[in-house]
């Protein structure tokens, strides 16, 4: 005798990140019949299982086995089929459980003390079936009844309203929580998309937008997206009218991002920023100007790091932003010059008259002209009026690949680094190379004092070392990174003051990046030893740290803004490197 049912139960794990799912039934049968009570199966996933439980209608009220709900609660169960007696035993943390279940009674006794059952306990064969709900609740776990039947084998089950932050505004939504997940509403979900939602009769949920379809089963852990079947990380359920599930499956499906943040979660409807993103530089205390490179090319955008959306796209990279934030200048391939007014978003050319090679654009403290690295073979130091486009040479030798430009506080004077050429020996017939000697190729650092009648380099370093991240700190000294050529020692802070004397001023640490704020401090990306990457704030004067934020994030570069009350870095993201920002020392993520 074979018999269809609908019926539903689910149970959720106890160990903490397992799946859990409702399932459709559509699967029964007769195990025993017993004063007309016919024995039949649904499926239930326990633990990340799927499995069997037994139950019974009794005066249109299901019972289920006590043996398989004791099993699917980690409990011990004794029957007395000579008294139509079972006891039920657990021990919950330090406390020890004892139920105590008689046929054709609608009480239990746990531990003493008499329990009401919403029905009474009908004995099939040599099994108890009882009503579920307030066994599974003395148990430690929790059910509730809808159109399905969910169990929580850890914990209460929860109806709550969380605040999610939707494009830097705050939403309600219906969450349903048990044993630690939490599923959010289908509809309110699907309703910050646009999209409409509905649920069939045969419980199939379906979100409609721009008229395409995603079709989600209570049954399947899977959803139907343009014809292809996607896995999702949960089961979607009914309870109380209202469709729940996972909400990185919901808002992936339609197209958009769900990220951490501090104390919520935010919700990209547009999906954020993806391809490489880097260079991220603070304009003001919400807006970051970041570079970005797809297999279609690389640009820049302005992003808006509450709504993490684009406000602008800047055909140009490698832009360097004005002291007062308001302008950007930038070169393309060509040689062109353009001025971006990063308030209006408009872009103009202010040199294309110059076709040479023009990088590493340093604004002067009075915004009214840059210095930049020109020359095919970066060989040249010059002077650009932002106003006009004009071109004068400041400097030029035959060292070429100039680079690392920087200028000091006053503006009076220029750091820059040079790595010479290695050496290329050819075979006799000059068809292939034979050798390159590198020899003397290290990075030295230079600096060209502008005030000077006759503008001549001072060569600040000759060591055999990598010399990275050059910068001025606002008394005229300057600060570098040294690292290693072999990598047998650990990168070294080191200062060089006015009178050309060197001092280390941190050298026991895995330095990964260094930069000057505004206000003249240090500020540090470190590795630590314990896995943490760590960002610290050095007085150059003390040499005193100070740590702002870590994380176990892979950080590979640090930004600061202008008043030094913000910093970005970047980090591995889906396509190479990630933006991030630092909210109250919280890791949260700009572009994926």
């Amino acid at each position: 005798m074979k018999k269809t049912t609908t019926g539903l139960v689910i149970a959720l794990a106890v160990l903490a990140g397992s799946a859990y799912a409702p399932i459709s039934m559509n699967h029964a049968e007769a195990a025993a019949v017993q004063q007309s009570l016919a024995v039949q199966k649904e499926k239930v996933l326990v633990n990340g299982q799927l499995k069997e439980v037994n139950y019974i209608n009794w005066n249109k009220k299901k019972l289920y086995s006590s043996a398989d709900i004791s099993k699917m609660m980690a409990a011990k169960i004794t029957t007395n089929q000579k008294n139509k007696s079972a006891i039920i035993e657990k021990t919950i943390g330090k406390k020890k459980v004892k139920i105590s279940l008689k046929a054709d009674t609608n009480t239990a006794v746990s531990n003493g003390k008499t329990v009401k059952l919403g029905a009474s306990t009908k004995l099939v064969g040599k099994t108890l079936f009882a009503d579920a709900k307030p066994i599974i609740q003395l148990l430690g776990g929790d059910s509730i009844a809808d159109k399905n039947l969910l169990i929580s084998t850890n914990g209460s089950i929860k109806f709550e309203t969380a605040a999610l932050n939707v494009e830097g505004k705050q939403q309600k939504v219906q969450v349903l929580k048990a044993n630690g997940k939490s599923l959010y509403s289908v509809q309110q979900i699907a309703k910050l998309f646009s999209a409409s939602t509905s649920i069939t009769k045969d419980q199939r949920i379906l979100i409609t937008k721009n008229g395409k379809t995603i079709q989600l089963k209570l049954s399947q852990n899977t959803a139907i997206m343009k014809g292809k079947t996607v896995k999702l990380r949960s089961f979607p359920i009914i309870a109380k009218n209202q469709a729940y599930a996972d909400i990185y499956d919901l808002v992936t499906a339609l197209g958009g991002d769900v990220i951490p943040v501090q104390n919520s979660l935010f919700v990209s409807t547009t999906g954020l920023i993806s391809g490489e993103t880097f260079n991220p530089v603070w304009i003001d205390k919400s807006i970051l100007l970041v570079t970005n490179e797809t297999e279609t090319g690389a640009v820049s955008y302005l992003v808006d790091v509450n709504s993490k959306k684009a406000i602008a796209k800047i055909n140009g990279t490698e832009l360097s932003v004005s002291p007062d934030g308001k302008q950007a200048i930038y070169s393309d391939e060509t040689g062109v010059v353009y001025i971006v007014d990063l308030v209006t978003h408009k872009v103009k050319k202010i040199n294309d008259q110059d076709d040479s090679a023009k990088f590493e654009f340093v604004w002067a403290p009075d915004g009214e002209k840059v210095y930049f690295v020109q020359g095919d073979k970066s060989d040249k130091i010059s002077l650009m009026n932002v106003k006009d486009g004009t071109i004068t040479e400041v400097y030029k030798d035959g060292l070429a690949y100039k680079y690392d430009l920087h200028l000091s506080f006053d503006g009076k004077k220029l750091l820059y680094a040079v790595g010479k050429e290695g050496k290329t020996e050819y075979t006799e017939d000059n068809s292939d190379v034979k050798d390159i000697d590198v020899k003397d190729t290290e990075v030295q650092l230079f600096e060209l004092d502008l005030q000077q009648k006759e503008i001549k380099p001072v060569q600040l370093t000759s060591t055999a070392d990598n010399k990275v991240f050059p910068a001025y700190l606002k008394n005229g000294n300057i600060v570098y990174v040294s690292y290693d050529v072999e990598g047998n020692i650990s990168p070294v802070l080191t200062m060089i003051d006015t009178a050309r004397k060197t001092t280390p001023l941190l050298s026991d640490k895995e330095i990964i990046a260094s930069t000057v704020n505004a206000q003249g401090k240090i500020v540090l990306l470190v590795a630590e030893t314990d896995g943490n990457y760590v960002v610290y704030e050095m007085d150059p004067d003390s040499k005193k740290l100070t740590k702002l934020a870590q994380t176990k994030m892979e950080l590979q570069s640090i930004s600061v803004s202008k008043d030094g009350k913000s910093i970005a870095a970047t980090a591995p993201g889906q396509e190479g490197e990630k933006v991030l920002i630092i909210k109250n020392g919280f890791f949260e993520a700009v572009t994926k």
